[in-house]
C-alpha cells in the first residue's frame, strides 16, 4: 500500500487528553492521514475487553466488527462509540452453516466440541447445546469496504483458517493479526496451532509474540483437595500477535509502519518494535530524527537504564 500524500492528503488532528503516555506522543508526532482501522471478527463483548480497547478509549482507532450471535450483538449495538461499527456477519468461507450456541457463550462456534476432550479438562461444563443459528457466512474478500485496515483481530473458536484462506486480498494492506491458538483440541475438526501457523506464514505472516496463555487443570481423583489455580498443568489455548514479515522493512509503505508502531504501543506493547518502526522512519526522513530518543524518555522509569523520570517529548 503506498504512503500517503501528505501533499493532497490534511494530517489527522486528534483531541488527545494531555497525558504523557508513549502511545499520545505517537498519535501526536507521527504523520496521520487516517486513524488506525482494527477488523474484529468474533468482537463478543461478554469476552474481556478486546486488545484494542485503549487505542479506541485514546481516539485513535476505528473498529469494524463483526458478532453473528443475536444476544452479543445487541450488545455491542448499545455500548458502541461513534467510532465503532458492528455487523451481525458470520466471518467464513462464504458458504452456509450452523452456529451452534453451547452454554458457555463464549464457546459459541461453527463447530461440534470434541467430546474427548472435555472428559478430561476440569473446566466448567460449556458444551451443552442451546440452539443452532443459520448462517450464510461472508468472506472478508467480499468486503471491499473494509479495506485498508492494519490490525485484523479473530476470536472464533475453531474458524480462524477459513477465515485467513477467504481474506487473503483483504489482508494486503495489514500488518498485524491478533488470533487465537489452540493447543488441545475444543471441537471437532478444528484447525489447532500448527494449521492457523502455516496459514499465516504462508500469507507472509511471522509469530511474533504470545500475548496470554489459558491453561487448565486434568480432572483427577484428588482434584477436590487442590487449589486448581496452582495445577493448571494443561495448556489450553493463547493469543498471539503475527506480523507481516519485519526482517523486510523496506516491503512496508511508510504509512504502514506509522500504524505498526501504533499498534505495537497501544495494542500489544511490543516497545523495540515501536522503536525499529521509528529509526525506519527517520531513516526514511518521514519523522524527526528526535522521535526514538523523545519516545524512550516517556516509557516507565522501570523500563530505562537512564532512571530519569518520564517528561518532555510532547
Amino acid at each position: 500500500m503506498p504512503a500517503a500524500d501528505s501533499a493532497m492528503t490534511a494530517r489527522l488532528v486528534l483531541d488527545l487528553p494531555k497525558t504523557r503516555a508513549p502511545v499520545a506522543l505517537l498519535l501526536r508526532r507521527l504523520p496521520l492521514y487516517r486513524r488506525t482501522k482494527v477488523v474484529d471478527v468474533g468482537a463478543n463483548p461478554m469476552a474481556a475487553d478486546a486488545a484494542h480497547s485503549a487505542l479506541l478509549k485514546l481516539g485513535g482507532c476505528d473498529v469494524v466488527g463483526f458478532e453473528p450471535q443475536p444476544a452479543a450483538f445487541e450488545m455491542l449495538a448499545k455500548i458502541k462509540s461513534e467510532r465503532e461499527s458492528y455487523y451481525p456477519f458470520a466471518i467464513g468461507d462464504g458458504r452456509r452453516g450452523d452456529l451452534r450456541v453451547y452454554q458457555d457463550h463464549g464457546f459459541t462456534s461453527f463447530l461440534a466440541p470434541y467430546l474427548p476432550g472435555t472428559k478430561v479438562i476440569a473446566m466448567r461444563p460449556w458444551h451443552s447445546e442451546l440452539e443452532r443459528i443459520p448462517f450464510e457466512t461472508v468472506r472478508l474478500d467480499d468486503l471491499a469496504d473494509i479495506v485498508p485496515f492494519d490490525l485484523l483481530k479473530i476470536d472464533v473458536q475453531g474458524g480462524e483458517c477459513d477465515i485467513l484462506r477467504h481474506g487473503r486480498d483483504a489482508l494486503k494492506t495489514a500488518t498485524v493479526v491478533i488470533v487465537e491458538l489452540r493447543y488441545f483440541r475444543l471441537y471437532e475438526n478444528e484447525p489447532m496451532m500448527g494449521g492457523v501457523d502455516s496459514e499465516l506464514r504462508a500469507q507472509g505472516f511471522e509469530l511474533h509474540k504470545i500475548l496470554l496463555n489459558r491453561n487448565r487443570a486434568l480432572r483427577n481423583s484428588q482434584q477436590h483437595r487442590l487449589r486448581h489455580r496452582y495445577v493448571r498443568d494443561q495448556l489450553i489455548d493463547g493469543d498471539a500477535v503475527y506480523l507481516r514479515d519485519i526482517s523486510r522493512p523496506e516491503d512496508y509503505s511508510d504509512e504502514q509502519l506509522v500504524h505498526l508502531a501504533i499498534l505495537a504501543s497501544s495494542v500489544f506493547e511490543s516497545h523495540s518494535l515501536v522503536l525499529f518502526c521509528l529509526d525506519e522512519l527517520a531513516r526514511r526522513k518521514v519523522v524527526d530524527a528526535t522521535l526514538p530518543s523523545d519516545y524512550v524518555d516517556v516509557l516507565p522509569v522501570e523500563m530505562r537504564l537512564d532512571g530519569h523520570a518520564a517528561g518532555g517529548g510532547t
